[in-house]
């Protein structure tokens, strides 16, 4: 079995009227994104951020941190048993937007949220500190049950991580990594 990484290099994120992947910066849409994530009837409403490494940031309470990426490649999908199917996975190639990653925040629902600080002394305590971060501010609908929230706001962030991710997809990496493992 043989695995391929793309890795398509980003040095920053913006918003813009188009998105797209460009000389390692990453171009967001900013309403087409929100509309996709806003399909989910148990967000209330959402918002996009950017958090830059040095800028003078905290983004809490952190949910998640998930690196965009989409499946160029082969059999499988991007997030198995969540948002593609089950399957056997790790063949064919996928392309990452390395140096990046989708961040998804919302109101406290319990102890196991974080933070990220982009600067200052608590950045040299998390890796995420150095990434380009779009950040995904979720508001769930009033009453909605504490798994579901936690539930709508992890498929935002998949949501969110595919879309980045697609934008890669017929780009040419600038490195590659290559996993293989020999036949029994």
């Amino acid at each position: 079995m043989k695995l391929e990484l793309g890795y398509v290099k980003v040095n920053d994120i913006c918003f813009s009227d188009v998105s797209k992947v460009e000389n390692g910066v990453i171009y967001v849409n900013k309403q087409e994104l929100i509309d996709l994530l806003m399909e989910d009837e148990n967000i209330k409403s959402v918002e996009l951020d950017i958090a830059r490494p040095g800028d003078s940031t905290r983004i809490m309470p952190v949910k998640d941190v998930i690196e965009p990426r989409v499946k160029v490649e082969g059999p499988g999908g991007i997030f198995p048993g969540m948002i593609s199917k089950v399957t056997t996975v790790g063949s064919g190639k996928t392309n990452v937007l390395k140096g990046s990653a989708v961040v998804t925040t919302g109101k406290i629902v319990g102890f196991q949220e974080g933070i990220i600080d982009m600067s200052g002394e608590g950045a040299k305590y998390t890796p995420f500190s150095k990434l380009c971060n779009l950040v995904v501010v979720c508001e769930p609908i009033d009453g909605l049950k504490q798994h579901n929230h936690e539930a709508a706001l992890r498929f935002a962030g998949y949501k969110a991580a595919i879309y980045l991710g697609e934008l890669a997809k017929d780009i040419t990496p600038d490195e590659v990594e290559v996993y293989e493992t020999d036949s029994i």
